[in-house]
């Protein structure tokens, strides 16, 4: 028993010859120096070496270009050569554009001045009541005058100024002719104001004095008060226009029967048949309307009748020559 517990207090305690705290010492010994190894870790890291290299002031030489510069400094290069040739044929582009313009130009100028489009002969279309002759005086087209230069507003000016002249078209018919076409205005009625009878068209512009090969088959409206018709102005009076609208809206067959129109007033206003009947028609409002039965009445009673007042196509009233 007493060995027993001397072997325990002997592995336990201090055992007797053993000096105090050497054994701490060895394992101090034994143990790495942490801070030492951490240090020597930092020094290492490549990225702790330059900031290092920058604390200390160290400077080191520029390294030598690897494969990669050469290649970016080439792709550089060679853009920059593309964009000076771009830069190349843009400025030849527009110098060959702009000696193009100008040679144009000045070949259309010289060509305009000589004598290969020289106008030599003025053609005349459409020309039924006017006198070709007359449109190619007022055309007065200038001496020496080429199909590529011309006054041609001012030719077109002085043809419309006709009253009989409605439109105007000028075409070039190359080398040497000038072509004129006009679109007439169309006579419509005589118009008698008592001093003298006029033609006019269906807007009631005044075309002209009457004569017999323009007028011979148009209607005569009379009876109108205060007219003062001139050639090339349109008509204002108000009952002169209602007269022209009637004869607008009644059916052909209906006009060519019309020797004359009777207009002391819009409401008064007839028109005189052929055949003497006279058909009252009044404003020139549902024409077709009252045209339709005035000519269902004809139709219908024949030669008795001879005046039918239609100015109410829903109540008709006619007289016969017993009545």
């Amino acid at each position: 028993m007493a060995s027993s517990y001397d072997r325990r207090s002997g592995s336990s305690g201090t055992s007797p010859g053993r000096e105090p705290g050497r054994g701490a010492n060895r394992r101090s010994h034994d143990r790495p120096d942490k801070t030492h190894s951490v240090t020597g870790d930092r020094l290492r890291d490549p990225v702790s070496q330059k900031r290092a290299k920058r604390a200390s002031g160290v400077r080191h030489e520029p390294r030598e270009p690897g494969i990669g510069d050469r290649i970016a400094k080439s792709k550089r290069l060679e853009r920059e050569r593309r964009r000076q040739q771009r830069r190349r044929r843009n400025q030849v582009r527009l110098a060959a554009a702009v000696a193009l313009a100008a040679a144009i130009v000045f070949g259309t100028s010289a060509i305009a001045r000589s004598s290969l489009f020289e106008i030599r002969h003025v053609d005349v279309v459409g020309a039924q009541h006017v006198p070709v002759d007359e449109v190619v005086r007022k055309a007065a087209v200038p001496a020496g005058a080429t199909l590529l230069r011309f006054p041609k507003r001012a030719i077109a000016e002085r043809i419309i100024a006709d009253p009989w002249v409605a439109e105007v078209h000028i075409t070039r018919d190359y080398p040497h002719t000038l072509r004129i076409r006009i679109v007439e205005r169309v006579p419509f009625a005589r118009v008698d104001t008592g001093q003298s009878i006029w033609i006019v068209d269906a807007n009631g512009m005044v075309l002209g004095e009457d004569s017999a090969e323009a007028s011979s088959t148009l209607p005569v409206v009379r009876d109108v008060p205060g007219l003062d018709l001139k050639p090339g102005r349109k008509a204002t009076s108000e009952v002169l226009h209602n007269a022209l609208q009637i004869l607008a809206g009644i059916a052909p067959e209906s006009y060519s029967s019309v020797r004359a129109v009777s207009a002391p007033t819009i409401d008064e206003t007839s028109l005189i048949t052929t055949n003497n009947v006279e058909i009252m028609m009044g404003e020139a409002a549902d024409v077709p309307k009252k045209d339709e039965v005035a000519r269902r009445i004809m139709q219908e009673q024949g030669a008795a009748v001879v005046f039918i007042d239609v100015r109410n196509p829903d109540r008709p009233v006619s007289r016969g020559l017993s009545e």
